[in-house]
C-alpha cells in the first residue's frame, strides 16, 4: 500500500507538472509561429509576457492559477529527481552536473509559478528575469554567478543537443504503447524541439557572458527577447523553424506526461 502510493504520488507529481511545462511552450513557439504568418500583432514574446497577456482574458487568473501549480509541480519534481537521484545519475562529475542541471531547472520554473501567481494577487510584477540579473550582480560575486549562470546554459545547450543527435530521449517514454507512426511522429518532435532548445541556449549563455564581462544585465535577452532578435538577425525562416521546434518540444512534453517512463 505505501509503495502504491508513493507511486501515485510520483506519478501526479510529474503528469500536472510535464503538463503546465508543455502549455507553456506550446503558447510561446504558437505565438512566434502566428507573428511569422501575420496572425498576431508585435514580435514573439516569452512565457512571462504571455502570462500577463493571459490575465486580461476571460477566465485568465483561473488557468493562470492552475498553469502556477502545474509548474510547482514541475519545479518539485525536478528537485525531487536531483536530490534522490530518481535517473540513477550517480555521483561522479558528470552526474553531479546531470543532478545540478535538474535542480537549476527546477528552480526557473518555480520562479516563473512564483511570478505566475504574482499576476493573480496584482502585486508587483517585476520579477523578470532581467531584474533579477540586476539584483543578482549587486550582490558580492554577483558576477561570479551570472558566470556559472552562463556556464550552465552552455551546459544545458549542449546536453540538449546530445538528447537531439542521440533521441536519447526515446529511452524515457513506453515506446511499446504506441503506434509505429506514433513512434516516428514523437521521434522527430523531439529531435525538432531539443534542437530549438539548444539554440535558445546557446544564445542565452552568450547573452549571459555578455551581460557578465559588461556589469549589465540589460545586455540579457529573455526567450522573447532572443527570439525577436533570431527574427532581426537570421529572418523569419530561422524563427519559423525556431518556433515551431519549441511548438513540437511543448507537445513532446505533453506526449513524456502521458507514456514516461516510472520506476
Amino acid at each position: 500500500m505505501t509503495k502504491l502510493a508513493t507511486t501515485d504520488w510520483r506519478h501526479h507529481l510529474y503528469l500536472w507538472g510535464h503538463l503546465a511545462k508543455g502549455i507553456v511552450y506550446l503558447m510561446v513557439g504558437g505565438l512566434a509561429l502566428a507573428t511569422v504568418v501575420g496572425q498576431a500583432s508585435g514580435g514573439p514574446e516569452g512565457p512571462q509576457r504571455i502570462m500577463t497577456y493571459l490575465r486580461d482574458e476571460p477566465f485568465g487568473k483561473v488557468i493562470l492559477v492552475v498553469l502556477a501549480l502545474g509548474l510547482f509541480a514541475y519545479c518539485a519534481w525536478r528537485w525531487f529527481k536531483a536530490v534522490t537521484d530518481e535517473g540513477d545519475e550517480g555521483t561522479d562529475r558528470e552526474g553531479v552536473m546531470h543532478r545540478g542541471h535538474y535542480a537549476i531547472s527546477g528552480t526557473l520554473y518555480g520562479l516563473l509559478g512564483v511570478y505566475t501567481l504574482t499576476l493573480v494577487t496584482g502585486g508587483q510584477t517585476e520579477g523578470d528575469k532581467q531584474a533579477l540579473l540586476v539584483q543578482l550582480m549587486q550582490q558580492p560575486l554577483g558576477r561570479v554567478a551570472v558566470g556559472f549562470l552562463a556556464l550552465a546554459a552552455l551546459y544545458i545547450a549542449f546536453r540538449q543537443y546530445e538528447r537531439a543527435r542521440d533521441e536519447s530521449f526515446m529511452n524515457d517514454l513506453h515506446t511499446d504503447r504506441m503506434r509505429p507512426e506514433e513512434r516516428e511522429s514523437y521521434r522527430w518532435m523531439g529531435r525538432l524541439g531539443y534542437g530549438s532548445r539548444a539554440v535558445i541556449y546557446l544564445i542565452t549563455a552568450y547573452y549571459l557572458v555578455q551581460a557578465t564581462l559588461a556589469q549589465d544585465a540589460s545586455q540579457y535577452k529573455g526567450t522573447g527577447g532572443i527570439l525577436q532578435l533570431i527574427s532581426q538577425g537570421a529572418g523569419s525562416v530561422f524563427l519559423a523553424v525556431v518556433a515551431l521546434g519549441l511548438f513540437a518540444y511543448g507537445a513532446f512534453v505533453l506526449v513524456k506526461a502521458r507514456y514516461r517512463k516510472l520506476s
